[in-house]
């Protein structure tokens, strides 16, 4: 599998070369490496994975749904750094490496027109977080996981965490349970957070065993939200590069463009 330390590194020298000429960042459609690409490079797939994304050194970031250790895991970095886009890209990597039977899908987000196009690739099934299904979605999973669930993996994105806790005090208490046992019945919680928002959810957070980050441009929230020091949150690439704490050290990764 290729290495992708040297585009990072050109990505990032551009970078430095468009802020201090004033230019415009890269555009959207600048992304790497693709989908297909990795995949067919991986070799046997473990059962029920899922991919978060590329390494550096090409290898894959993946979320195992045979290790409830994980636990729920949070997306957070600052607005418009990408973190719809990660949970995207991780409903697309789950579809094609597990069939329908074997992992389900679920969105929650006040924007399902954003995710409208992945419906009928993925199967996936989306809920606005502001309407009473989302409540009673909650309400199902939560029983889903007390009977143990049946057999297959679920996972739950939730596209927005702080609208989902606007909901009534059932619906959150339904949330509570399934972040901190839904791993244990192979339900995996995956939401997502603006930065200077979850800075004022520390109760909320702490629910999250794992923690992957985008960007954060501003050192001081970048040092409130990482449990340990020396997180590059304010060096990634906006919208495609992202980084989780990895045993000792920060593991950078990007995300794969679908292809």
């Amino acid at each position: 599998m290729p290495r992708y330390e040297t585009f990072a590194l050109a990505l990032h020298a551009l970078q430095e070369v468009q802020a201090e000429l004033g230019a415009e960042p890269l555009p959207a459609r600048v992304v790497f490496p693709h989908l297909a690409e990795v995949l067919a490079q991986m070799g046997p797939i473990p059962p029920n994975a899922a991919l978060f994304g590329v390494a550096g050194d090409g290898l894959p970031v993946l979320l195992r749904m045979d290790q409830p250790a994980t636990g729920a895991v949070l997306v957070t970095a600052d607005r418009g750094s990408g973190k719809t886009l990660f949970l995207q890209s991780l409903a697309r990597s789950t579809a094609r490496m597990n069939s329908p039977q074997s992992v389900g899908l679920t969105a929650l987000t006040d924007f399902p027109s954003e995710w409208s196009a992945l419906q009928a690739e993925t199967g996936l099934n989306v809920f606005p977080a502001y309407a009473a299904s989302a409540a009673k979605l909650l309400a199902h999973l939560a029983e889903w996981v007390e009977r143990g669930g049946d057999g297959r993996a679920l996972i739950l994105l939730i596209d927005g965490l702080d609208s989902a806790l606007h909901l009534d005090d059932d619906a959150r208490a339904n949330l509570t349970y399934l972040l901190e046992y839904g791993p244990r019945a192979r339900l995996w919680p995956v939401a997502a957070i603006n930065s200077a928002r979850a800075a004022k959810l520390p109760d909320w957070l702490a629910f999250f065993r794992t923690r992957i980050f985008g960007r954060i441009a501003d050192p001081a929230l970048n040092e409130e939200l990482t449990p340990v020091p020396g997180a590059p949150l304010n060096q990634l690439f906006p919208c495609y590069e992202f980084c989780l704490r990895q045993r000792s050290q920060w593991l950078r990764f990007w995300l794969s463009a679908n292809a």
